[in-house]
């Protein structure tokens, strides 16, 4: 940076100085900085200042002097008095800022802050926002940090500003930020040999791009990614870039890599850093002496080392260790009292903290709430944390999933995305656990289903010889009395008793009516543990069937399928049976009709049914059993000799083991297998989501820089578009000149004291002027960063252009004073506007960078996803093993 007395030399002159006959002493203090005398040239200033102690000179030479010689508390003394003679000068009070930071003077923020507020001092004002960005990014804001980088005008040159992109990377990666840390950093590009700030910044995002793609702790990241990461941390390591030695720490920690904790370990020897807290605790971590590390730590935390806490902290986001974060919040709050100090932990490790506590407390939900907030460099923790929570709530079988956290979880997110239709299906799965196990009996037409059904009750309930054209689905379940509901689609439902309903099903069909649903509701013992759906078969002609089979599948925690022992296992079969295990709905082959055959002809029937299923992985829960559904029913009506031949002992035996007394573990399994679809859909949905704000704050982003660039632009080249913009404005001049004209013919005194001349004036000038001036800035604004703008005309490109309300209000601000502060107003439409013009420009520039400043909340889809995921992930487990297995 030049020094400060070759600015104020041009700018105030040496008239005091010669007039004194001190010009010797303030061209040998010149002379001294010129050889590298710092100290000598302090005494030439000293003696200017004692005899002119006023002297922005003398004051220059004085800070310049001690700036050299590190005098850093006298550079903030004489800064201070100089700042006070030139206040507008935004290099001495980024100077000033500078030495204050150095010294722990407490207005050294303000100094930087005022030297923000000069415009026309862009280069100093632009490293005081730098600089004031650094201050926050340091006190863990990167919030506020992002906005004083959002203040900074575009480059003049096309050259990319790339210590703002450097920035801008490291307030993206603190925010988690990925895109926006990716976006900054194409602009770095690779850093050279000396750029250690650079080089970690780009090995923090390798590490972030590396975890967020395999969702893994630095433990786990792939070789690759950790040697790129490891590289550019050493760079910068040698470099002394602050934050280099706990990334690195935070990597060898980590690592179980013989090679790499070697490499560093070598690193660190040569810089004889082996001894210190922070190191010793990185090797023990990288040796699985975890004691040994936090004692190391301990010790340092116990000295008072910053950079202790500072290694800690990292190494327990990193080895992802709940009680190092334990230890820094006790050593924060003063709980240990043996000496030492650790900062406070930062916000989002505090959430995580208490996350971690409601989780161990069973508090699943309110720990994913307080997750939702977690960012930047604990982002990767928590999701962690999410996933082995969504975990916990749905353990490997058979064990029972946490339905009451699931489904509010579900309802929650379904909430969330507006997903209506998803949210029914939760409320009905809260419903579905309350019931009894729903068995459906499929096959196709005529394989005996409902004589089955009769047979399984004991009674004969369901209606059999019913013409496939009037066949559907039949829902069999428990009532006080036996009676049937018809569900008729488009018309009234029918409640029959039993003996009715067989001829109502036909009278109906002979109508035309469309049966929905059958409900067959009896007082059998067994209904009240198992309900019964008898679905239409599966070569039905009316495809309405076959889809209303297909829909029992979704329903039924677990599938009896019927086979025609003559011809059983058709294609036709096959193929639905693949369809039905590959739902994952547990199924149970019967070959019924086994009356039909000869023995031996049956057990060919049944090695056939074996191999063919085989064939088609296709798994039942017990090896396939053969019968007569018809000699069954005959047998449970009373028929003994029936019922000995009718092979239905082993089928009632089957069906009270495998299925009723399993009922839970088929009903956990159909639950999970529901509900795993729910979550799936909803991860989807939340992704697209949360893409579509991504995008959109893309967008705004983009919008935000192009507003930035056109304000610089503005207040760079005022002069210019002013004197254009007023040559354009000259049809409007003469609107107004032609709306002033009947007041030309007043008398002056009024003109100047009536009220109401000059409302009428301020009134006609603001009506004539601001929409046109307004309209004319924000097409010059647009045509300074986006070329040819101004030739694309048309209605589109005006509509571009048009100016926000803001700005079209701070001209209209600007408009109205003029009339308000000027003599004789009404003179205004005959000459030249061009001051005023500037003056416009300059309120419409600001009004471009408070809009480009105003922050876009954080949109809560990305909290979303990430909870929608790890809910889908724990539904990816094993499901449950078929019952009996």
């Amino acid at each position: 940076m030049a020094r400060l007395v070759e600015a104020l030399n041009r700018f105030f002159g040496r008239v005091e100085i010669l007039a004194l006959g001190l010009e010797n002493e303030r061209s040998a203090a010149e002379a001294a900085l010129a050889k590298g005398m710092p100290l000598e040239a302090r005494e030439h200033a000293r003696t200017i200042l004692s005899v002119l102690p006023d002297s922005a000179v003398g004051l220059a030479l004085w800070a310049d002097a001690a700036e050299d010689a590190w005098l850093d508390q006298e550079v903030v003394t004489a800064l201070a008095d100089l700042a006070k003679r030139v206040p507008w000068r935004a290099d001495v009070w980024l100077r000033l800022g500078r030495a204050g930071q150095r010294v722990g003077w407490d207005g050294a923020r303000d100094a930087l802050e005022r030297a923000t507020a000069a415009p026309e001092e862009r280069d100093a004002a632009r490293l005081a926002l730098l600089d004031l960005c650094d201050l926050d990014l340091a006190a863990g804001d990167p919030a506020r940090a992002q906005r004083w980088l959002d203040r900074i005008p575009a480059p003049l040159s096309t050259a990319p500003d790339r210590d703002a992109a450097l920035r801008r990377a490291e307030c993206a990666l603190a925010h988690g930020d990925l895109d926006g840390a990716r976006a900054a950093a194409a602009i770095l590009g690779e850093p050279t040999a000396i750029e250690g700030r650079a080089a970690l910044v780009l090995a923090r995002l390798a590490l972030a791009e590396a975890g967020a793609a395999t969702g893994a702790s630095a433990a786990a990241l792939p070789p690759a990614d950790v040697a790129r990461a490891l590289d550019l941390g050493l760079r910068a390591l040698v470099l002394d870039v602050p934050g280099a030695a706990e990334l690195c720490a935070s990597l060898v920690a980590a690592s179980r890599d013989v090679l790499v904790v070697d490499r560093v370990r070598r690193v660190v020897r040569a810089a004889g850093a082996l001894d210190e807290p922070t190191w010793a605790a990185a090797f023990a971590f990288a040796e699985g002496r975890r004691d040994d590390a936090r004692q190391a730590l301990a010790r340092g935390l116990s000295a008072g080392d910053r950079a202790a806490a500072a290694a800690l902290l990292r190494m327990a986001v990193e080895t992802r260790d709940l009680g190092a974060l334990d230890a820094l919040a006790a050593r924060a709050a003063g709980v240990d009292l043996r000496g030492g100090a650790a900062p406070p932990l930062p916000p989002d490790l505090v959430r995580l903290r208490d996350a971690a506590r409601r989780a161990s407390e069973g508090q699943g939900s309110e720990a994913l709430d307080a997750l939702d907030a977690v960012a930047g460099e604990g982002a990767a923790w928590a999701d962690d944390m999410r996933r082995a929570i969504a975990r916990a709530w749905i353990p490997a079988a058979p064990r029972m999933a946490a339905w009451g956290d699931v489904l509010r979880e579900l309802a929650r997110t379904a909430k969330l995305l507006d997903r209506l239709d998803l949210l029914a299906a939760t409320e009905a799965l809260a419903v579905e656990r309350e019931r009894p196990l729903r068995a459906a009996v499929v096959g196709e037409f005529n394989a005996g289903k409902s004589t089955f059904l009769n047979a399984l009750l004991g009674e004969d309930v369901a209606p059999t010889g019913v013409l496939p054209t009037t066949a559907t689905l039949h829902w069999v379940a428990w009532a006080p009395d036996p009676f049937a509901r018809i569900v008729v689609r488009g018309g009234q439902d029918r409640v029959v008793p039993h003996a009715a309903l067989k001829e109502t099903l036909r009278a109906l069909a002979a109508d035309g009516a469309k049966v929905a649903r059958v409900f067959i509701y009896a007082p059998i013992e067994r209904l009240k543990r198992v309900e019964i759906l008898d679905t239409p078969g599966f070569n039905a002609p009316d495809p309405d069937h076959i889809a209303e089979a297909r829909r029992a599948f979704d329903e039924a925690h677990v599938a009896i399928w019927l086979l025609d022992a003559p011809q059983a296992m058709k294609e036709s079969e096959r193929r639905v049976l693949s369809e039905i295990s590959a739902l994952g709905v547990p199924v149970q082959i019967l070959a019924n009709k086994a009356d039909r055959l000869k023995p031996d002809a049956l057990e060919t029937v049944l090695a056939h049914v074996r191999d063919s299923l085989a064939a088609s992985a296709i798994t039942s829960l017990t090896p396939p059993i053969a019968f007569s559904a018809r000699l069954s029913l005959k047998g449970r009506l009373g028929d003994e000799a029936a019922l000995a031949a009718s092979g239905w002992a082993e089928v009632e035996a089957l069906f009270a083991e495998q299925i009723v007394d399993a009922s839970d573990a088929l009903r956990e399994r159909a639950l999970r297998r529901k509900a795993g679809r729910i979550a799936a859909e909803l991860a989807q949905a939340a992704a697209a989501r949360a893409a579509e704000d991504r995008e959109a704050g893309r967008r705004a982003r983009a919008e935000a820089d192009r507003l930035r660039a056109s304000a610089a632009y503005l207040r760079r080249d005022r002069r210019t578009i002013a004197a254009a913009i007023d040559k354009a404005l000259e049809p409007a001049r003469r609107e107004l000149a032609a709306d002033l004209r009947p007041i030309a013919a007043l008398p002056e005194e009024r003109k100047r004291a009536d009220a109401g001349v000059r409302a009428y004036v301020q009134e006609r000038l603001v009506t004539r002027l601001s929409w046109p001036l307004s309209a004319e800035i924000a097409r010059a604004a647009r045509a300074g960063v986006e070329p040819g703008a101004r030739a694309a005309g048309g209605v589109e490109e005006a509509s571009a252009a048009a100016p926000s309300p803001r700005a079209a209000a701070h001209v209209r601000a600007v408009l109205m004073g003029m009339v308000a502060v000027h003599d004789a107003p009404d003179e205004l439409a005959a000459r030249s506007i061009e001051g005023v013009v500037e003056a416009a420009i300059d309120a419409f520039a600001m009004a471009l960078s408070a809009e480009a400043e105003a922050p876009v909340p954080p949109a809560a889809s990305a909290a979303i996803e990430l909870r929608a995921e790890a809910l889908r992930a724990a539904f990816e487990a094993p499901e449950a093993p078929p019952a009996g297995a």
